[in-house]
């Protein structure tokens, strides 16, 4: 009989796991089936060139990107560059490993304080637009700490929040400001709950525990320790100071307003009704977060309900859904509002399940008869995240990491490191590009790629000279600039892929502008050979290469 029952215990756990595993793998192939579609020669072309420089023994903070992206998703990136080989597809793998985990702990945080079905909405969303395919580290680890917190709210005990521990502790390689405003709302929540008495939370096992728990504990402190240890070394070379000026410096310069949606109506009427929901989306987590306020104020605040659990984990989705919002507030585009989301999915059906509940106690006592009046109410409810949906795989696929990529216009790039459907356009460009790379110099030739186009070092297999993936507003200081143009005289680029633009359409973020003695070194070293596209092909004078 004691056998039989264990059995049944154990088997539990691996149907549970079966089952979850089982749904990872149909969503890994479903977000697979769609992976070649897209490439952003900015971003993606950043990910893919730090990788292969970090790969090459160059560190990422301290021998390029001095201002740009932490070392972590470039150590994550190699992993994949070792197994799978160099190339874009490679990358793009180590993102679709951590795309399933998102939509799973989403629904499973959501259980926590609606039905299945609503968590299962909330889930859908998250499905439908997970954010870009090249980069969702910022998505992914706010999820992560959201969840590991509202586990230990659940579990009450050291071992959840030494999980919460280390998942901070890996978010601060990855994205910092993640790291930051997780062990802020931790210590929020952590007042919370040492000043109520009916709480009761157990940090240490009681003495009726097994020797399992004993040694989860001890696994909990020892993971804490090291941890703390390897803070402790990282800070002595200055890491932590230098992402946060970093983090703080960026945000001050890439500022840009929400799009306007007043007058709604004549709006309407001009962009049309895609560009016009894009625009929506921008408000709605604003109006949903501050319902959430207002109801949590007034459970708490005006009917003083002691505060439960509950109310914990409902006030954790929402500063994680706040704090996120920053990166929107900051920079105002699409791609950053869609990394920011999650949150905003699980209040949104949160509320679409209270909103139900009132109405249902509102009605006459269920009988047989009324159970048909719900489908109206249910068929309302499902509305909105179908709606959702069907305009993210319709119109925006690329943006929203969605299968909707394979309803644009894309024609295939093929090059030794990248194999792809993207914009004709782009990927005829991009060829023609690197063709003439391949004329203008050989491999491992220096050649710049400016201001933000680093994904022509990766494919021609030619050196970055600067420490500068990209060269964006605010990233160089004067001295910093001159330094750059000293570097750039003692090893002239054999080739310059120049792109004159005004970054969001502002003439200030014009390289001729934001970094004036760069521009001059180019007039006064460079010659114009010929256009490809958006692309200049610049080559260097005759008194450059004497030098």
């Amino acid at each position: 009989m004691n056998n039989a029952s264990g059995d049944s215990y154990l088997s539990t756990p691996a149907k549970r796991w079966g089952r979850i595993s089982l749904i990872y793998l149909a969503l890994f192939a479903y977000f697979w089936s769609f992976s070649k579609y897209g490439l952003n020669i900015w971003d993606e072309g950043g990910y893919a060139n730090g990788t292969l420089r970090t790969l090459n023994g160059e560190r990422a903070l301290i021998d390029f990107n001095p201002n740009g992206y932490l070392p972590g998703r470039y150590w994550y990136g190699m992993i994949f560059f070792k197994l799978f080989g160099i190339e874009i597809q490679s990358l793009r793998l180590g993102i679709l490993l951590i795309t399933p985990p998102m939509i799973l702990m989403l629904y499973s945080i959501g259980q926590k304080i609606m039905p299945a079905g609503f968590a299962l909405l909330a889930a859908l969303f998250m499905f439908s637009a997970p954010s870009m395919y090249y980069n969702r580290f910022f998505t992914f680890f706010v999820v992560l700490n959201l969840y590991l917190i509202i586990n230990f709210l659940d579990k009450k005990n050291l071992t959840s929040l030494a999980g919460f521990g280390v998942g901070v502790f890996l978010s601060a390689f990855f994205k910092f400001e993640v790291a930051l405003f997780s062990i802020l709302i931790s210590l929020v929540l952590l007042t919370l709950i040492f000043s109520q008495k009916h709480l009761h939370f157990h940090f240490f096992p009681k003495k009726n525990s097994t020797n399992t728990a004993f040694k989860n504990y001890y696994l909990a402190g020892g993971i804490s320790i090291t941890a703390i240890i390897f803070a402790i070394y990282l800070g002595q070379d200055g890491y932590f100071t230098k992402v946060f000026k970093m983090v703080i410096d960026a945000h001050e310069v890439w500022g840009n307003p929400f799009p306007e949606i007043f007058p709604f109506i004549a709006l309407l009427k001009e962009v049309g009704y895609h560009q016009m929901f894009e625009r929506v989306l921008f408000y709605l987590p604003i109006l949903t977060y501050a319902i959430v306020t207002t109801f949590l104020f007034y459970q708490l605040g005006l009917k003083k309900n002691p505060v439960q659990i509950d109310h914990l984990i409902i006030l954790a989705i929402l500063l994680f859904g706040v704090c996120a919002f920053g990166l929107v507030i900051w920079r105002a585009g699409f791609d950053n509002l869609l990394r920011t989301m999650p949150p905003f999915y699980l209040l949104f059906c949160y509320l679409l399940f209270r909103i139900r509940k009132k109405v249902l106690c509102l009605q006459v006592p269920v009988d047989h008869k009324n159970a048909f009046t719900r489908l109206p109410l249910n068929l309302l409810i499902v509305f909105f995240p179908l709606l959702f949906y069907f305009e993210m795989n319709k119109h925006h696929g690329f943006y929203a990491g969605s299968i909707g990529a394979l309803k644009i216009e894309t024609t295939r790039l093929s090059l030794e490191k990248v194999n792809v459907y993207t914009n004709p356009a782009e990927a005829k460009w991009v060829l023609e590009v690197t063709k003439k790379i391949n004329l203008y110099s050989k491999k491992g030739d220096a050649i710049l790629a400016l201001p933000l186009n680093p994904i022509f070092y990766f494919l021609s297999d030619r050196v970055n000279p600067t420490p500068y993936e990209w060269v964006l507003p605010g990233m160089l200081e004067k001295s910093k600039e001159t330094e750059l143009v000293k570097i750039l005289e003692s090893r002239p680029p054999k080739v310059v892929i120049y792109v004159d633009i005004a970054i969001d359409g502002k003439e200030e973020r014009r390289l001729s502008r934001y970094a004036p003695q760069l521009y001059k070194f180019l007039l006064e070293n460079y010659t114009f050979q010929e256009q490809v596209g958006f692309f200049q092909i610049l080559l260097p004078t005759n008194h450059l290469l004497t030098r």
